[in-house]
């Protein structure tokens, strides 16, 4: 049975209302992976004020939650994403060389390898990363478009992704972009029902999307301020044949209702997760797990700045034993060149050491080392980032320490290679399935094959697209598998 106007909006409020806490920790984790940490204020960890915020704040932070995003995405995301097509049928072999050569084709003009490095950064900073796949009218191809985590909502109580029940996409339109959207007398093309329409309210950028640590700073947000926004819920009921909506805040009534959006892609979006949470389909972020030992890190870094600082011996001038205290009060101030001298007249041939000394250093404890090493170790570990694989050299390990080590990161890191597999082979199988749909029976499309020169001319008959066959089921004739 569809989702009534009711549920769909009790849908919306729950996840808004539920998914607060998270999206604050996604918009901290994301300032972190910027060196951008929190500012001085009561609730921000110790050791992670901004170094901006004021002129005498004296901040110093290890930016772990890059140095292991970018080493993991240059281990696991493939810089030319491909896909191997192997036909079951003898038959059908010919048709699975052109349909391998326009997937690959489309990874290739979509540049589906920039695509992946944000998905998978999305998935290690939030715990899930989206890619979306549509068809564009306008070009008549196939279009891939990185999803932010904040404009999703789905159903978690699922066992896996091909199972959910609903999907819901945040979408925020300008008023120009409102309107066209909206049915007038003569108007082509328009989708809104126009009275449901009229109940939209326009108004600045909803604030519960902004990013809460960035968003009055950033240049970016410009825009932000200039237009009139309103939210747009973009809803998919995959229940039943499915249904698909698009409705206001605090509307019932859809701006507009129909099946789903493509015929034999039934969910557009692909979702990457690297960490399992044991409870439901989220995942689980990377920075989260080093969370509270980078917050001790950066305070226990921070305090031995502090320290650094507060090392500088200061002068000081017994001004009961000379009888010039501001001349020489002055001249040791100015006396900053190679061969200075200053003029003392000391009382009762008191010596130069009553006159003039320096506040003692205070020494730094050893266990802040001892600390600070702990730190390091259990940051790495849980990451398992060796230094080597951040292009450290000068190491004492030995050839067969670094190729054990090696050996170890693949085999960590061959769950999320496979993850981003995974993701490649269904981006393959959705572009199948919008070609299937609307590609003409007149189009010609000229395929480039990879590392060759050669171009593959390919049809709705080359290509064995069927006219029609059972909606959201894909063929058993073919395999589609990522090259590794």
């Amino acid at each position: 049975m569809p989702l009534n106007g009711r549920q769909i909006q009790s849908l919306i409020r729950i996840h808004r209302n539920k998914n607060r806490v998270e999206r604050t920790h996604w918009d901290r984790w994301r300032s972190w992976y910027l060196s951008e940490y929190w500012s001085s204020e009561s609730d921000s960890p110790s050791g992670s004020e901004n170094l901006y915020s004021t002129n005498e704040d004296i901040n110093i932070e290890t930016n772990y939650p890059y140095a292991y995003i970018d080493t993991m995405i240059a281990n696991i995301c493939p810089t030319n994403p491909q896909v191997t097509v192997m036909a079951r049928n003898d038959q059908l072999r010919d048709s699975a060389r052109f349909r391998e050569a326009l997937i690959n084709d489309t990874f290739r003009r979509n540049k589906l390898h920039r695509q992946l490095w944000k998905t998978a950064t999305n998935g290690s900073i939030c715990g899930r990363g989206f890619i979306k796949t549509l068809w564009s009218f306008n070009k008549r191809s196939v279009e891939f478009v990185v999803v932010d985590p904040r404009y999703i909502f789905f159903d978690l109580t699922a066992q896996k992704w091909e199972d959910i029940r609903y999907l819901v996409e945040v979408t925020i339109l300008t008023k120009d972009e409102f309107k066209k959207r909206t049915k007038r007398k003569g108007k082509k093309g328009a989708t809104y029902n126009a009275k449901v329409a009229e109940k939209a309210n326009f108004g600045g950028f909803p604030s519960w999307l902004k990013d809460q640590v960035r968003s009055d700073t950033s240049v970016g947000q410009a825009s932000q301020q200039v237009y009139d926004w309103v939210t747009v819920y973009e809803v998919y009921d995959f229940t039943g044949d499915g249904r698909y909506y698009h409705v206001l805040e605090d509307q019932e009534v859809p701006l507009f209702e129909g099946q789903l959006p493509y015929r034999y892609v039934r969910n557009p979006f692909s979702m990457l997760t690297f960490n399992d949470n044991m409870t439901n389909l989220g995942g689980v972020s990377d920075v989260k797990l080093i969370s509270s030992i980078q917050e001790r890190l950066n305070e226990i870094d921070t305090l031995e700045l502090w320290h650094a600082h507060s090392s500088n011996p200061v002068l000081m001038v017994n001004t009961g034993l000379v009888d010039n205290p501001e001349q020489i009060i002055t001249a040791l101030r100015d006396a900053t060149q190679p061969g200075s001298m200053i003029q003392l007249m000391g009382k009762a041939n008191a010596p130069i050491r009553d006159l003039i000394g320096q506040t003692p250093v205070p020494t730094l404890t050893p266990s802040f080392q001892v600390m600070r090493e702990r730190c390091t170790q259990i940051i790495e570990f849980i990451l398992g980032i060796p230094a080597y694989s951040r292009g450290v050299v000068g190491v004492a390990d030995v050839a067969t320490e670094v190729a054990l080590a090696d050996t170890s990161t693949r085999t960590r890191n061959g769950r999320r290679i496979k993850s981003v597999e995974d993701t490649v082979s269904s981006l393959g199988r959705n572009t199948i399935g919008l070609y299937e749909e609307f590609l003409d029976q007149s189009t010609t499309l000229p395929l480039r094959l990879t590392g060759s020169r050669e171009v593959l001319e390919a049809t709705r008959e080359s290509l064995a697209l069927e006219d029609s066959r059972p909606d959201y089921e894909h063929p058993m004739d073919y395999d589609y598998d990522a090259v590794p």
